[in-house]
């Protein structure tokens, strides 16, 4: 149980890496996008935003998981 929690959260991990990568892409997109239009998608990057929490989230509540294990 407690090698499958250490690789889920590896796995996740991983999403987190995914999600700040699109989100450092897209804060990039909107800039260029903002110096030819003058508009930035706020609704984008608020998505962005809600899922890196949502991954983070995930990660604190497997690590948590993992120290109950632990004990």
């Amino acid at each position: 149980m407690k090698e499958a929690l250490k690789e889920e959260i590896g796995v996740w991990k991983e999403n987190l890496k995914a999600v700040v990568y699109l989100f450092v892409i897209d804060i990039t997109g909107n800039a260029t996008r903002a110096v030819k239009v003058g508009v930035v998608d706020k609704w984008v990057i608020s998505g962005v935003v809600v899922a890196y929490l949502l991954v983070w989230l995930q990660i604190k509540r497997l690590i948590n998981r993992l120290k109950e294990v632990e004990k």
